[in-house]
């Protein structure tokens, strides 16, 4: 019956996300460990009462929190006035802890908002800003003034620190002044202000992105809302310049259609086109992360316009549209990947056909065009290289192996995450929307955490807020990223060196380059311990556990193996290890065992002046047939090059 009450009262005010101008929004731990979030209203003998957003209050026993919880209520109630009840008469917030507490930030609620924005619409926001951290770091300095606002109130109070921050470095000549209206209005609406700033990647150019949510919310005031998350896709994405060879370096750039119009057009032509029903998907039902791969584009309205007219492939089979375009067999046999063919319309596309580069863009951009998530990948098979595409299936569900050809092996596709124009795996995608959809409720706390400590690198709680962040949500990558960064720097001590990795190989151990990283890192602190044996353990771990599934990553760090040898002057054994991986991944590695392991090793060799050595290398394939070398195939006109080269 007890559990049954706790539980009970735990849903209850799991959602919450109250406001108040006495006691703080907080977290709350049960003694069955499970965390809480709401504010306290009173204490009435050992009962305390807990309010809820829609102003429903609810009664249980003390007893059935944490005792830090239970010292917290102490702390806060009974130094001051004892309740008579529930509802009786309660302490104001500045009774309550004021003497830990110099910081003077009120409790943040949108009325205290409003009233900031009103009393400071022309004040000195950067000289406000800076006093902001200060009462935030004031607020941060003790555990007992940091539990009584660590909560909601604090990082409300955070983001807008942040979102003035951002403002203040905004020039007035590229539109400051003119977006200042927008900026205030979106400022107090701190739902909205939280979409952009949870979608913020340290690595954005940030201010940029700024200004292009301010445009799309002055331009469109009575869209931002229900479109907010398009609205900060299109910030993301085109904060940076597309990459000089969009969208592939297989098609001149005078050749694509391009419309250089502005993020704020393209979101109108967005949603205009979902208010006409032309598209699969509603953006305003697409997390951000979604939508990136949904507007990262240049193509003008006319080219999205044909595909909505043209293809007739709903979403439930799209994944059909690649081998609707016919293969041009011709070109491959000339050996002609670039595209011959002048103007690359998706219409000229469809009528002349195209090799796989053009079936996967063909195919990205006509999804696009019809608002499903898209992205192109390619890899190298037993073939050579090779490009598909993939595909949001269903919300937080990808299918990215659409063309990807069965009789080849493809251990990875490589396609591009359009917010940093990056290099992305499928699996890291896949770990890229298990993280978004893992970003809501109480793990939505990491991204404030997160945030805390990047705007304080130097501060002593750096790192701890980083392991608060990535405990909240263990597979947030970037997290993990940054404290391994600060753990290479600083930490001396080994032994915590090696607790970390560990930790890390536990929170990726089903993301193979996560966790191969994590254990490439953990064999290097081994070296460092004056344990080799364990280190050359682990590195043999990550060949044998990856020789059929990822197998591009074995033969990297295979690679990496034998070119220590190579520096050493270890002929013997560098020629021993290369034919012990030859034979290991023969059936299995084409493109990836020549581009990673074959011509690197045979070019160090000549280079070394071991010609001999190197033409045995080559050799040694030829007789065990490892490769496709016949004159048609990409790696035989490749291997033609490579002994150019030598001879």
């Amino acid at each position: 019956m007890k559990n049954s009450f706790v539980i009970s009262v735990i849903l209850l005010i799991s959602s919450v996300s109250c406001l108040s101008v006495e006691f703080p929004f907080r977290s709350w731990t049960s003694t069955s460990g499970v965390r809480i979030e709401a504010r306290l209203i009173g204490k009435n003998g050992d009962k305390l009462t807990i309010e809820r957003s829609d102003s429903k209050q609810f009664i249980f026993p003390l007893s059935l929190v944490s005792k830090a919880d239970q010292d917290y209520v102490r702390s806060a109630l009974m130094s001051t006035l004892p309740l008579s009840s529930g509802q009786g008469v309660r302490p104001s917030f500045n009774q309550v802890g004021a003497k830990q507490n110099s910081a003077s930030l009120p409790i943040w609620s949108p009325t205290v908002i409003e009233k900031w924005w009103l009393t400071h619409e022309n004040g000195d926001w950067n000289e406000l800003s800076v006093k902001m951290m200060v009462d935030l770091r004031l607020i941060w300095a003790t555990k007992e003034t940091r539990s009584l606002r660590e909560g909601r109130d604090f990082f409300s109070w955070f983001d807008h620190w942040r979102w003035l921050t951002l403002f203040n470095k905004l020039d007035s000549t590229k539109g400051a002044d003119q977006l200042k209206d927008t900026f205030v209005e979106v400022g107090k609406n701190a739902s909205l202000q939280k979409i952009f700033l949870k979608a913020l990647h340290p690595n954005d150019q940030q201010v940029r992105a700024l200004e292009i949510f301010l445009s799309i919310a002055n331009d469109h005031p009575d869209l931002i809302e229900r479109y907010s998350a398009l609205a900060v896709a299109y910030a993301v994405v085109f904060d940076q310049p597309f990459p000089r060879n969009w969208p592939h370096h297989q098609v001149l750039s005078k050749d694509v259609p391009i419309d250089p119009a502005l993020p704020s057009k393209r979101f109108g032509d967005m949603v205009e086109a979902n208010l006409g029903r032309k598209l699969e998907y509603d953006p305003s039902q697409l997390s951000v992360t979604e939508l990136k791969f949904v507007i990262d584009h240049r193509l003008p309205v006319s080219e999205l316009e044909w595909a909505r007219e043209s293809v007739k492939f709903r979403r439930s089979s799209f994944g059909k549209i690649f081998s609707s375009i016919v293969y041009d067999r011709p070109r491959l046999d000339g050996a002609v990947f670039r595209w011959p063919y002048g103007d690359y319309s998706l219409s000229s596309i469809q009528e002349k056909g195209g090799i796989c580069v053009d079936q996967a863009y063909f195919s990205s951009m006509a999804g696009k065009a019809k608002g499903i998530p898209t992205l192109t990948f390619v890899g190298q098979g037993s073939g050579g290289g090779h490009a598909w595409f993939g595909f949001l299936k269903n919300p937080g569900r990808w299918e990215t192996d659409c063309g990807r050809y069965e009789t080849q092996n493809y251990p990875v596709g490589n396609a591009i995450d359009p917010q940093l124009w990056k290099l992305i795996t499928d699996d890291e995608l896949g770990a890229l929307a298990r993280g978004e959809k893992n970003l809501s409720g109480f793990r939505g706390k990491a991204v404030d955490y997160f945030a805390w400590a990047l705007a304080n690198p130097d501060a002593e709680f750096y790192r701890e807020s980083l392991k608060r962040a990535r405990t909240l949500h263990p597979a947030y990558v970037d997290v993990w990223k940054k404290e391994a960064t600060w753990v290479e720097a600083k930490l001396t001590d080994l032994r915590e060196k090696r607790n970390f990795w560990d930790a890390w190989l536990k929170a990726f151990s089903n993301t193979v380059d996560l966790k191969i990283e994590g254990q490439k890192k953990l064999a290097d602190v081994y070296d460092e311990m004056g344990n080799p044996r364990q280190a050359e353990r682990i590195r043999s771990l990550i060949v044998k556990q990856n020789r059929s599934g990822r197998f591009d990553l074995a033969i990297k760090e295979g690679a990496e193996q034998i070119m220590n040898k190579l520096e050493k002057k270890l002929w013997a054994d560098a020629e021993k290890t290369y034919e012990r991986m030859v034979k290991d991944f023969e059936k299995t590695a084409g493109g990836e065992l020549y581009y990673n392991l074959v011509r690197p090793y045979v070019e160090s060799l000549a280079r070394s002046g071991r010609k001999e050595q190197a033409m045995d290398a080559i050799e040694y394939l030829k007789k065990r047939n490892v490769l496709d070398l016949g004159p048609g195939s990409i790696i035989g006109l490749e291997m033609q090059k490579l002994l150019q080269k030598i001879n």
